[in-house]
């Protein structure tokens, strides 16, 4: 729970075979031995690790300062033999970092003793630099004590209520948050997977009943229970339920955990974090610039950047944004907030560019396909680049080069410079702002799917 141990140094989750290697700690044993995350940890002092369970596994791999352990590894297909002497491991169980000049970002390992200070520090140090909003990262965070997580609750709702539980006989019980110098009011999204446990559940459940935080990710692990550890006579600990806990609104959470307020699953929800918060409004202000995808979610009105929501770095979890959440998703056409029809919906493209024409659709295209852009008026010829018209892998987003050749004073022809993908949808698309020769501007944007054939 402190993050203070003896053995190889790796961060690891269960799976079939034995324990999978999520990230190696810096400066470890098992960095010094060059094991990989993705590896997987088969056999440890010649026992197998397959069907045991992560705590058996996990003291297999452990041992005492000094001593070695041989493991075998699955490397892809390969299988291959460590020999690795333990260390005593410490690792901070809260860290720190600004993301840009306003967003500050902290993860929390585990819930150990020193976690509140070590916590209120790392949010000092942040606002000192300049952080105005915030993420805080709870991923893979398999829990650690009761009383810390309710001293970390101190830090969002002061002493309300933080935690319900109920012993065997449903006699309940509240806890309430301990109170702390520093109240956090700034825009905060948590960050959650299927390895988010325990105390990690109490916290993000008070965050997200009393609306002081929006979850992102993943559905928690839904260890709703709480243990008390008894000594034994030779020594010896027994560490037994003795009540499951509930949200502080009274909500269940033992086999059903904590549902993210935004599902991003298959993607980095950090970048979707940065998204939301680089541009977070409370009273959907943003709505006046139609260069902006709205939405409500966790009781907070969020607006989205679509320049940088559509980058390549950013496409895959945008998409993900749009396909597994049910949001209403607005945006404002320069006179009214406008939603998407069903065709929109469907066609997926008007949520990227939101008041673009769509144009007839162009099928089986051969890979040397080259296209021709016919303008109702002339048009200055240096408005019209690379950024001006693009040719856009649906799926990925990454930007096709292109040549552009004027052919008259109103005809451009877009050349990919690479052969197309085969079986491939392409946006290729007209922005705003090309100039006419009479000192006019392209007002509406315009869109072509593009699909190419075999």
């Amino acid at each position: 729970m402190n993050m203070s141990f003896s053995g190889i140094g790796v961060y690891i989750q269960q799976e079939p075979r034995g324990l999978e290697i999520t990230s190696v700690i810096k400066g470890s044993p098992a960095e010094e031995a060059k094991l990989q995350a993705g590896d997987i940890i088969i056999e440890a002092d010649g026992r197998s690790l397959a069907g045991l369970s992560q705590e058996v596994a996990t003291g297999l791999v452990r041992g005492p300062e000094g001593t070695t352990v041989n493991i075998v590894v699955l490397r892809g297909e390969e299988r291959l033999k460590f020999k690795v002497t333990r260390r005593n491991i410490e690792v901070p169980t809260v860290t720190g970092e600004m993301l840009d000049k306003s967003i500050g970002y902290v993860a929390i390992e585990s819930f150990g003793t020193d976690t509140k200070e070590t916590f209120q520090q790392v949010v000092k140090d942040l606002y000192k630099k300049g952080a105005k909003a915030g993420i805080i990262d709870m991923r893979n965070n398999t829990g650690g004590y009761l009383d810390t997580a309710l001293e970390l609750a101190g830090f969002f709702i002061g002493e309300q209520t933080a935690l319900i539980t109920k012993d065997r006989s449903q006699k309940a019980t509240e806890y309430k948050g301990v109170k702390q110098d520093l109240l956090i009011t700034e825009p905060t999204i948590f960050l959650t997977n299927g390895y988010s446990a325990s105390a990690s559940e109490i916290l993000t459940a008070v965050v997200k009943d009393y609306k002081k935080a929006v979850v992102v990710g993943t559905k928690t692990y839904g260890k709703g229970s709480v243990q008390t550890l008894y000594q034994l006579s030779e020594g010896d600990y027994l560490k037994l339920t003795v009540a499951e806990f509930y949200s502080p609104l009274g909500k269940a959470i033992n086999g059903v955990g904590v549902s993210p307020d935004v599902t991003i699953k298959d993607n980095d929800p950090v970048a979707m974090a940065q998204l939301m918060l680089e541009n977070y409004t409370q009273k959907a202000g943003a709505t006046k610039n139609s260069q902006y995808l709205n939405f409500s979610a966790g009781g907070k009105d969020w607006s989205i950047d679509l320049k940088e929501a559509t980058t390549p770095e950013n496409w895959f979890t945008f998409k993900e944004l749009l396909q597994k959440n049910s949001f209403r998703f607005t945006w404002w056409d320069g006179s009214q907030v406008k939603t998407f029809t069903a065709d929109e919906q469907k066609a997926l493209w008007p949520f990227f560019y939101p008041g673009y024409k769509g144009m007839a659709e162009l099928n089986n295209l051969p890979l040397d396909k080259t296209f021709t852009v016919r303008f109702t008026a002339p048009i200055v010829w240096n408005s019209v680049t690379g950024e001006t018209i693009e040719l856009i892998a649906r799926d990925t987003g990454e930007r096709i080069p292109v040549k552009l050749e004027q052919i008259d004073e109103r005809t451009v022809k877009v050349i990919p410079e690479v052969s197309l993908e085969p079986q491939t949808s392409y946006w290729l698309v007209i922005h705003q702002g090309i100039k006419g020769q009479d000192g006019s501007t392209l007002q509406q944007g315009a869109l072509t799917v593009v699909s190419t054939g075999k």
